[in-house]
């Protein structure tokens, strides 16, 4: 039972409630319980055995009670009775943008719709439109999806795989056989995606190694098993291949595997400049085959600095380290606090809540030696709230918080993330937001807009006085759907006229703002702040996937606000 089953099991027990009008809670208990463990790098099958599944934020106690009916027979009654008298057809195409539960339940009702196929020969017949509710704007916009949904890889979140790959290097190095483990792959450059996950290890004794990983413990079929080689699929079906190196020549192997390819070929080009040739066991010479145990010297015979692993992607990189002029990377020790942070305050009128208190978050931070830590809860909803319930909540906040602060356990930002509506006004008026130390802005809704409005929508947030920093800036949610196209140019203009802040989101399905427009950002010259959006104390380890991305996109300390000491940092806030 893999994290992706468990998760499409919940969703369609959330589904079932909706279409059967249960009350809300019931769903969103259900939707969030999916969230969480839909984002989780741990395999939801191991915390239950270790008896840790009530670590995940939104797993309640009689959630936790049904996941263990599950794993213990593979099947939930309660489940299978919310689900029953419902059209099955309707649980293969719940889910699909553009397609919740009530509309996934007609179609399928009135069309019998099975599966995604189904769906496909009925939109492209154009009998979905003449369902009543529907029309030609619809059938459209869902054979978009069903067209996305085909195209998607399939490919791992960073986060699973990493969280996956360490537990394999820890059993790897039990074996003494093993002088130096690493991963290969688009892992070792922290791509967003991973497709398999690579090893590579050096050894004198391959034999002892590849045997030793043939027994992993959460392997479960070998799919090759060579001399200096194997391969083994897991559990949850990923597959994991190993390579083996002498020392001597393991820098060779290190830095070929990786890639990116287009870094190799760039590489080759120069070397054959030379009248070399490089590959996997070394750079030939003169017919003889020059070795190295690092990367490091491997890059240094070809004139060169050593390249880090994330930006191996030959866009200048080359260059850089040819002239001895590459940027010096952030890293997780240069990040001094957190400002993404979502607790478990205001269970009463709050739509997504955290499950760790102020404190407890408070403590984590302090264990990852933070000199400052800043709360963002979600702002209560005006469409459910009175106004002054809303203020209410935002005084209790600032009151706890303020409250906090005077203990001096750690420096105390306290802010809101809210909500920038579709006309690009805010979920909290100006008098409240002023009041804060900070404020976070996002988009959660509406994120079909056109390049036009939605870049009106974020510039009008970014004009905002009291607005410091934009969260997860283009919406998209990798595997899942593409984020809303934006004008960069003026995003950048804004954020530099006004002095704001873009987010590096480290939320595993979101890494937002993506490599390729951090790189832009820093081009720009635009502050950034890497932030974990945690709903849990377990969450606030995820910045490391955020640092990747930063990485990923050339950002420098100097590019990234929260490098620095608070003393400094304070100053682009409102800190009293």
């Amino acid at each position: 039972m893999t994290n992706k089953e468990i998760v499409k099991i919940l969703r369609n027990v959330a589904a079932a409630y909706e279409v059967k009008e249960e009350p809300f809670f019931k769903v969103a208990a259900y939707n969030k319980a999916a969230d969480a463990i839909e984002q989780s790098p741990s395999d939801v099958k191991e915390l239950w055995e270790e008896k840790k599944l009530g670590t995940l934020s939104g797993i309640g106690a009689s959630l936790e009670k049904y996941l263990d009916e599950l794993f213990k027979t593979g099947r939930v009654k309660h489940f299978k009775e919310v689900m029953g008298g419902l059209p099955k057809g309707m649980f293969e195409i719940n889910g699909i943008p553009n397609i919740g539960p009530k509309t996934a339940y007609k179609i399928a009702l009135k069309l019998e719709v099975k599966n995604l196929d189904d769906l496909k020969k009925v939109a492209e017949k154009g009998l979905i439109k003449s369902l009543e509710g529907f029309g030609e704007k619809s059938e459209r916009e869902i054979l978009e999806a069903i067209d996305q949904v085909q195209r998607r890889t399939g490919r791992m979140l960073l986060a699973q795989a990493y969280e996956i790959a360490q537990k394999v290097l820890v059993w790897m190095r039990k074996d003494k056989s093993v002088e130096r483990i690493d991963t290969l792959g688009s892992l070792r450059r922290m791509v967003s995606t991973i497709g398999d996950i690579d090893i590579a290890v050096a050894t004198q004794s391959p034999k002892n190694v590849i045997s030793h990983f043939t027994k992993y413990p959460k392997g479960r079929k070998i799919i090759e098993e060579g001399e200096k080689s194997a391969s083994i699929l897991l559990e949850n079906d990923i597959q994991v291949d190993l390579k083996t190196d002498e020392p001597k020549s393991y820098g060779d192997l290190l830095q070929h595997f990786p890639g990116s390819k287009d870094h190799n070929i760039h590489l080759r080009e120069l070397a054959l400049k030379k009248g070399w040739s490089l590959s996997e066991y070394g750079i030939k010479i003169s017919k003889k085959l020059n070795y190295f145990p690092t990367e490091e010297e491997f890059y240094k015979k070809l004139g060169m600095d050593w390249i880090p692993p994330e930006i191996r992607e030959n866009s200048g990189e080359i260059e850089k380290a040819q002239k001895h002029d590459l940027p010096k990377l952030v890293t997780i020790e240069n990040i001094c606090g957190d400002l993404h942070l979502h607790s478990s305050f205001n269970v009463r009128t709050s739509h997504d809540l955290g499950k760790n208190s102020f404190l407890e978050m408070i403590q984590k931070a302090k264990s990852l030696g933070y000199e400052y830590i800043g709360f963002s809860n979600h702002t209560p909803a005006l469409g459910t709230h009175t106004k002054s319930e809303v203020e209410a909540v935002v005084k209790r906040q600032t009151k706890e918080i303020e409250q906090l602060k005077s203990s001096r356990v750690i420096n105390i930002l306290n802010g809101f993330e809210v909500d920038i509506l579709t006309d690009g006004s805010l979920s909290l008026p100006n008098n409240l937001l002023k009041n804060l130390d900070f404020v976070i802005a996002g988009v959660h809704s509406s994120l079909r807009q056109t390049k036009e409005k939605a870049t009106e929508r974020i510039l009008s947030a970014i004009n905002n006085p009291w607005v410091n920093i934009i969260s997860h800036p283009t919406g998209r949610l990798l595997n899942e759907r593409e984020g809303y196209e934006l004008d960069w140019d003026k995003i950048f203009d804004g954020c530099k006229k006004f002095g704001k802040i873009l987010e590096i989101n480290a939320w595993p399905q979101r890494l937002d703002l993506f490599d390729v427009m951090v790189r832009e950002a820093v081009k720009n010259g635009v502050k950034m702040i890497v932030s974990t959006d945690s709903h849990a104390v377990g969450q606030m380890d995820n910045i490391n996937y955020g640092v990747s991305v930063a990485r990923r996109g050339w950002a420098e300390c100097k590019d990234i606000l929260n490098t620095l000491p608070w003393v400094e940092f304070k100053k682009f806030f409102r800190v009293k």
